[in-house]
This record gives C-alpha cells, sequence and structure tokens, in this order.
C-alpha cells in the first residue's frame, strides 16, 4: 500500500484541493486501516483548526473513527514532541498580549526609548517558482488557482496560499515510474515566506532568502530535495523510499519526521532540529543519528558533527511567527533580522558584546523590534532608508 499517496490526499483533503475522484479514494484507503499510523495528531488538530474534522468523521466508517481515536490518545500519552507541543500551547498563549522581552543579563533597563520616524514593514508570503522549462511564476496572493500542469500533474496554488503539487494517480507516485526528471524550484528573496506540499505529500516551510529544488514526482529508491536557507519539514511517511535533504554542507536522510534545517551560505555552520522521528546526518565521512530534541551542527569547513541538545523552540519558532533570542549575540540577531525585514546594517563605534534573551512577534514592523532591543539602554538604531545603522 502507498503511504505517500495516502499521506498526500490528506493534504489535498485539508486545504480544499481534493477532487471528487481523490475523495472517494481516500476514504477507500481509510476503511481499510492500513493507514492508521499516519493519522497522528497534528493531521487531525488540522483537521479541527479547519473545520473538517466533522465532514471527515461524518463520511469515513465507525470502525476508522476507533483507530482515529486510539491514534489520538496513544500520542497524547507517549510523545515527548507532543509535551512540547502543549508547553508550547502555553507560551504562545502568553504572547496573545503583545510582546514578552527579558532583558539581558547584567544590564540595566532604561525606560528612554528614542523614538523612530521611519519604519519598516515585516516580510510575507511571497516567492518564486521556477518551472523547468518555462517562465518564473510569482507567489504571493493567496487565491485558489491552477498555475501550471506537469508530467507528475496539476499544481496548485491553495487558497490557503499554499503551494501544492498534486500526483496524478497512485501508479505515478509509487517510485516505478520512468523517464527524465523534472525539476523545480521554488525560492523566497529577503522578506519574504512560503509553503509548499510536494507530489508526496511532504510539507514544507521556506523561511526568507531560501530556495527548494525539487522534482514534479518522486521516482525511483529516494525523494531527493536540495535546499540552500532554511526550512521546515514535515515530512510523509515511506520506508521504501527514504526522503534526503541535500545541502551544500551536509545530506539529512530521514524516512517521515518533522525537522528543521538552518543552512544559509554566510553562517558557519548548519542546523539540523530534530522534533519527531529520527534521522541521519552526513557530511563525507562523519554520520550522526539525531533523537527528538537534539540540534546536529555541521562546521562547513571541516564536515565535523557536533550533536547537542537544545530548547526546540527556538529552531521553529520563525515558522510559528516569532523571532525567539536565547541568550543570543547582536551581531546574529541583526542578520535574522536583515533576512526578514530584507535590510541592510552597518554597526557603528565600539560595541559591547551583548546577548539577549527575548521573544518579539515577526509581524510587527521593524521598529517594535529594535524599541525593544533599545530597552536595554546599551545599544541604539537609526533607520535611514533601508539601512540599519547600530549604534551603542
Amino acid at each position: 500500500m502507498n503511504n505517500s499517496r495516502f499521506y498526500a490526499l490528506l493534504q489535498y483533503f485539508k486545504e480544499d484541493v481534493i477532487s471528487e475522484k481523490e475523495w472517494h479514494e481516500l476514504q477507500q484507503m481509510a476503511k481499510t486501516g492500513c493507514f492508521d499510523d499516519l493519522l497522528e495528531d497534528d493531521i487531525l488538530i488540522s483537521l479541527e483548526r479547519k473545520g473538517k474534522k466533522e465532514k471527515w468523521t461524518a463520511d469515513i466508517e465507525q470502525k476508522m473513527l476507533v483507530g482515529i481515536h486510539t491514534q489520538l490518545i496513544k500520542h497524547k500519552k507517549s510523545s515527548g514532541y507532543k509535551l512540547w507541543m502543549a508547553a508550547a500551547a502555553v507560551f504562545l498563549l502568553m504572547l496573545t498580549a503583545g510582546l514578552i522581552f527579558f532583558k539581558p543579563k547584567g544590564l540595566s533597563p532604561v525606560t528612554n526609548i528614542a523614538y523612530h520616524k521611519h519604519d519598516i514593514p515585516p516580510g510575507g508570503n511571497k516567492a518564486i517558482l521556477t518551472l523547468a522549462g518555462a517562465e518564473p511564476i510569482v507567489l504571493n496572493d493567496s487565491t485558489l488557482d491552477q498555475l501550471a500542469h506537469q508530467k507528475g500533474g496539476p499544481i496548485i496554488k491553495a487558497a490557503s496560499g499554499i503551494l501544492i503539487y498534486k500526483a496524478n494517480s497512485l501508479a505515478e507516485n509509487s517510485g516505478r515510474e520512468t523517464g527524465k526528471d523534472i525539476s523545480n524550484t521554488i525560492s523566497t528573496p529577503r522578506g519574504g515566506q512560503y509553503q509548499v506540499i510536494l507530489s508526496d505529500g511532504t510539507h514544507v516551510w521556506l523561511n526568507a532568502a531560501s530556495s527548494l529544488k525539487f522534482p514534479s514526482a518522486f521516482k525511483g529508491g529516494k525523494r531527493l530535495v536540495e535546499l540552500h536557507g532554511e526550512a521546515y519539514f514535515q515530512v510523509a511517511k515511506n520506508k521504501q523510499m527514504p526522503f534526503i535533504v541535500h545541502t551544500e554542507n551536509q545530506d539529512v536522510e530521514v524516512l517521515g519526521t518533522h525537522f528543521n534545517i538552518c543552512s544559509y551560505a554566510d553562517e558557519t555552520t548548519t542546523k539540523t532540529t530534530l522534533l519527531e522521528g529520527s534521522v541521519k546526518l552526513i557530511a563525507q565521512a562523519h554520520e550522526k543519528i539525531l533523537v527528538p530534541g537534539e540540534q546536529g551542527q555541521t562546521n562547513r569547513q571541516t564536515k565535523e558533527i557536533k550533536v547537542m541538545p537544545v530548547n526546540i523552540e527556538d529552531a521553529v519558532a520563525w515558522k510559528n511567527g516569532y523571532f525567539v533570542f536565547n541568550d543570543e549575540k547582536l551581531e546574529s540577531i541583526m542578520l535574522r533580522v536583515s533576512r526578514w525585514y530584507d535590510v541592510d546594517y552597518e554597526f557603528e563605534g565600539k560595541q559591547r558584546d551583548l546577548s539577549f534573551l527575548g521573544v518579539v512577534e515577526r509581524s510587527k514592523n521593524i521598529s517594535s523590534l529594535l524599541k525593544v532591543l533599545e530597552s536595554t539602554g546599551n545599544v541604539h538604531f537609526k533607520i535611514e532608508g533601508r539601512k540599519i545603522i547600530v549604534m551603542p
């Protein structure tokens, strides 16, 4: 049975792009009970959030509902990742009141904050889709639209704004198809982010200044994609076809899991953070296996892989709409800020060695973030066009 097909059909259902024929196929596959392990909490919760749980439960046999209920109980009792999700929910609830920020260690707060006359809005959902042998397509408006049709199937921009590669049939998505690969690339500029659901149902969130190269349909014994920049992957389970993310610095091999990769060319390490399942990191002669809650840091020069426990909230905060600074240096913060707000920056004068702890919503204008950093009294900013001047 084809796990990837079932997972992909679930994604089509979630995003309102499922056809009548595909809905019937999904129902028939679900009733077999062979895909119960794919009905994870995140799928079911997302169905409920989108108001689709009632339709699902109304159209699927009672036997299947028992299986869904069992899956929910099992995950809630046993998964450390779900415990993190619960903690994160409380954390995000606190943020609804506005902005949380904690002053850097050893620094005295100053209440007199400079007012910024100029302001810069945050980034948003925008990207460029480059199809094989075709003109690039600008992606921004969240309207339902069929953008193109390739050998693997139609390419649809859902009403939610997510780009979806729909596989034509079970056979075409089973990995047995032969012929020349058709590769596509989705790229986000500075100040952009985007989501794409690949033909196997894998869901990818792209951060700013990033690109993902992938085939229109996966064939052969593996699912290979190429990443530059940062992305969060929710990989469809398929034991017969490992999913491999190739970056300039390393390869990440998985069967089906949730993880984040940060691999920008202007950073010294590639960081892979695992939320659920397991992944194998491969960098030349070095290999490491990660377990949930761990981060692998691959040195760009030596290719050595260092594994350490981390707070996974930090790694995926961007995907959830937040900047999280966890004892982070100002230079690192400004690098991330420049990507999201599409600005340049420069340091003026002698800077102190500052570290910051805090949380800022990515939906805020840049002045909100800079004012929070300024509240420590140890750094000041000036906006000149699209350049940020950092002053002591």
